[in-house]
């Protein structure tokens, strides 16, 4: 007789959906439209989501979304695996936007960035909700973020990506990823406690 504890039972879910997201990113590289279509109605919000936050124009966000997927289409039989599916997905976002951004030539500035020290593991994203007054006033601290605080902690607290994956995503250092989550925590909170 087997038992389960509910730590296994969300193991197994975890296990069961990369899985049968792996068998349908392989259909995908034979050609399986239908694959396609379950692969694109799984993670086509969190991809738009993902590529708006980043765009100014919901058109250009749409445009570049369209091409994320044309990139999973003609990419899924080079997937080598060694990620997740998701974290694959929104890799071809983060290229597909850079690729769109230098396209129209937006002028950019470089961001001196500060080293902070590492992730206070006694703050995390609960405690943040849990100090809010109300929803409004956390969108509104979440929104008045930097750009890339915003992009980090969005990766790990919505779509709850590890550090390691987020920095692969970003293509950045894991102790940039800590050091950035770790600044958002400290403004968030400063930022809420001002409220």
């Amino acid at each position: 007789m087997q038992t389960w504890c509910a730590g296994s039972r969300l193991t197994l879910a975890a296990d069961t959906e990369a899985d049968r997201d792996a068998e349908l990113l392989e259909a995908v590289g034979d050609g399986d439209e239908r694959a396609f279509a379950e692969l694109y109605q799984r993670y086509s919000a969190v991809v738009f989501a993902f590529v708006l936050a980043r765009s100014d124009d919901r058109g250009d966000a749409e445009e570049i979304s369209a091409d994320v997927w044309l990139g999973c289409w003609r990419s899924a039989p080079a997937f080598r695996g060694d990620s997740r599916i998701l974290t694959w997905l929104l890799g071809i976002a983060k290229r597909q936007i850079w690729t769109h951004t230098r396209r129209r030539k937006i002028p950019t500035a470089p961001l001196d960035e500060e080293v902070e020290c590492l992730v206070d593991d006694a703050a995390d994203p609960a405690d943040l909700v849990a100090m809010a007054t109300g929803v409004d006033e956390l969108l509104g601290a979440l929104r008045s973020l930097p750009q890339d605080l915003a992009e980090v902690v969005g990766l790990a607290w919505l779509h709850e990506l590890p550090y390691g994956e987020i920095a692969s995503v970003l293509e950045i250092p894991v102790g940039t990823v800590k050091s950035r989550v770790s600044r958002a925590r400290r403004l968030l909170k400063e930022a809420l406690t001002r409220q």
